[in-house]
Formats: structure tokens, C-alpha cells, sequence
């Protein structure tokens, strides 16, 4: 596995994650004139009160918190069959927003209602640069424990190998790196079986890069490149339920290496789909995305 150069003096630890989210959010909302004050979940605050505890998460982690805000909203992610119980607590908030439309499904099969509102990125900062493509593929996301194994990092170089490979799989680099390690990189790869939202892809996509992805939710809702259909899935629980759809890392593999075969002979194509890549990614800028959670806090 390789190193991504370090830019010199950036040391410290970057999380990534909802911590994407709760960033996009705090500065959408400070653009339109609240003060959002980022602990446990976002404060905003409109003429000095408290006018609403938005919360971003897993629905297993939040509970309304009753502090006396005009709004409660929690910003949901699931990724399973949520259990009935937690309809109890649920129904307590004023709005419940999905990041996905897999969220929205899974809170359904337990009569709670939500809108969806797609997680938003900065495609100001994740935008394509003028470097060297040092990577045939590239991979972003999460893998310390047994608890990681359902975004199957570990098998990203099982699908590449032999080209070129970078797999960031530990929040150890400054966020403002991450389009320099996107551009690095031709293709991402996203093996992922289970999301509420995939943010990487949609990054990877806003750098110009296509995605070879595992078609699995909520993924596929958000993503520009070519899908493989999973292997088998697998409903569970660890603590969460979990819906995972297993990839296929065989047809992976092939599909993987056909592509960057015909894009490294064809540099035209790889242009256009990069550039649609970008296109594609534009209706995701937080700017766009996050409307409807304005629309409910200035009505």
C-alpha cells in the first residue's frame, strides 16, 4: 500500500464521516445568517435563542434532547430494517430528514416519515487539480476493526491489484488534503455493502474521477461510473441492523481491470467521463442539497 505525499507542517487528526456532514451543515446555515455552535450536535441559533438541536447521525445514537429549541430535527442514517421500539423516540422530533432514499424506506417499514435530503458536498473544494495521475485506482473510507469489515476495505487491493493503488483508510490526514488524493488517482473504487450515504463517492465524482462501485444502497442513488451487481445479502444485527450486500469481488475485478485497460488506450473517453463524472456531482454542492432543511427553519 502506498503513501500519500504529506504536505509539510499538517500533522493532526481530521475525522471524517458525519464530521463531513456536521461541516457543510454549520457553513450552509452561518451563509444564511445563524450562528451554529458544533459539540454533541449542531446548536443553531437565530437572534440570540436557541431555534433548533439538529442532530446527524445513526437514529440508534439520538434522542431528542427537549432543551427548548424551536425545531428538533434529526438528520438520519440507517442501514437496516430499524427496529420497531424506535418509533417511540422518533415520533418525538419535529422533522426527520434521510440522507438517502434507502433511509427513507427503511424508516417506512416502521410507519415513521421522513423527507430526503441528500448529504451535500463543497464542489468548490472538491474539484478537479491539475496533477499527476500517480494511481490507477483509489479508494477512501474506514477500516480499524471487525466493526469496518461491511465497508470492505480490506479487499479494495484484491480488486486492483496489479495496478496502482492508494487505500486511505484512517483519518490521519488533514481534510484539506483530500482532493489532492482524489486527483491522484483515475478511478475510484467503492466496495461498500452497507451505507446510509456514501460521501466518498460523491467527492471522487466532483474531483472527476469515475466510480466502479458495488451496486448496493444507498450508493447507487448518488454515484456516476459503473455498478456491479452484489453477491448476496445479508440482513443482521451487531449492536445496529444491518442490510449488507456483499460484493462481488470477482465480476469486480474483471469490470475493474477492463476499464482502466480501455481508458488508459482511449484518454479521450476517460476525458469525457470525467467530465461527466464532475456534471454529475454538481447537484450534490451543499448549497443545492441542503434547500429544504432552510425552507423548514425559516418558515
Amino acid at each position: 500500500m502506498s503513501n500519500v505525499p504529506q504536505i509539510p507542517g499538517v500533522t493532526w487528526f481530521q475525522p471524517r464521516g458525519f464530521a463531513s456532514v456536521c461541516r457543510t451543515l454549520k457553513k450552509f446555515l452561518e451563509m444564511h445568517g445563524f450562528k451554529v455552535h458544533w459539540g454533541a450536535w449542531l446548536d443553531v441559533i437565530k437572534d440570540g435563542k436557541l431555534w433548533c438541536d439538529l442532530q446527524v447521525g445513526h437514529i440508534y445514537h439520538h434522542r431528542p434532547p427537549n432543551r427548548g429549541a424551536k425545531y428538533q430535527i434529526l438528520y438520519a442514517v440507517v442501514e437496516g430494517r430499524p427496529k420497531p421500539f424506535c418509533k417511540e423516540w422518533l415520533k418525538k422530533y419535529d422533522y426527520i430528514l434521510a440522507q438517502s432514499k434507502f433511509v427513507k424506506q427503511m424508516l417506512e417499514y416502521i410507519d415513521v416519515h421522513a423527507e430526503v435530503m441528500y448529504v451535500g458536498i463543497d464542489t468548490d473544494f472538491f474539484k478537479p487539480m491539475n496533477v499527476p495521475k500517480i494511481y490507477d485506482f483509489v479508494a477512501v473510507g474506514i477500516w480499524e476493526s471487525g466493526w469496518d469489515d461491511r465497508k470492505f476495505m480490506q479487499d479494495v487491493l484484491k480488486v486492483t491489484f496489479p495496478f496502482s493503488t492508494y487505500v486511505h483508510t484512517r483519518a490521519s490526514t488533514d481534510y484539506e488534503n483530500l482532493p489532492l488524493i482524489y486527483n491522484m488517482g483515475r478511478v475510484y473504487v467503492s466496495l461498500s455493502g452497507c451505507e446510509g450515504f456514501n460521501i466518498p463517492v460523491v467527492e471522487a465524482n466532483a474531483c472527476g474521477l469515475p466510480v466502479i462501485y458495488n451496486d448496493a444502497p444507498a450508493t447507487n442513488e448518488h454515484v456516476y461510473g459503473i455498478g456491479v451487481k452484489p453477491k448476496e445479502v445479508k440482513e443482521f444485527e451487531c449492536g445496529v441492523p444491518f442490510m449488507l450486500h456483499v460484493p462481488d469481488l470477482e465480476k469486480m475485478r474483471k469490470v475493474a481491470h477492463d476499464f482502466i485497460i480501455r481508458i488508459l488506450k482511449n484518454p479521450q473517453e476517460y476525458e469525457r467521463m470525467s467530465r461527466e463524472a464532475r456534471q454529475f456531482a454538481l447537484q450534490f454542492d451543499y448549497r443545492k442539497t441542503y434547500r429544504i432543511l432552510l425552507e423548514i427553519l425559516t418558515k
